[in-house]
């Protein structure tokens, strides 16, 4: 993926997507500015353009993962 910058000067994520039989098609991804803050609605969008025409085809999330806690070790108390 490469960092592009559209006619308005905001940047954005471009690359490519084989699609296998269907063959190769150019994405771009954008930040979704008209997310409002702490609601569900996706971070970025994932485009791509047939003709003139762009085709919204994903979303993504922002997410966090959580540490993972260290499992118990299980003594044998028995012996």
């Amino acid at each position: 993926m490469r960092l592009g910058k559209k006619g308005n000067g905001k940047k954005y994520l471009a690359g490519e997507i084989d699609f296998g039989i269907l063959g190769r098609r150019s994405v771009y991804l954008f930040r979704n500015e008209k997310r409002e803050k702490n609601s569900n609605q996706p971070h970025y969008r994932l485009l791509i353009k047939e003709g003139d025409e762009w085709k919204e085809v994903g979303a993504f999330w922002i997410r966090e993962s959580k540490p993972k806690e260290p499992e118990e070790e299980e003594f044998d108390f028995s012996r």
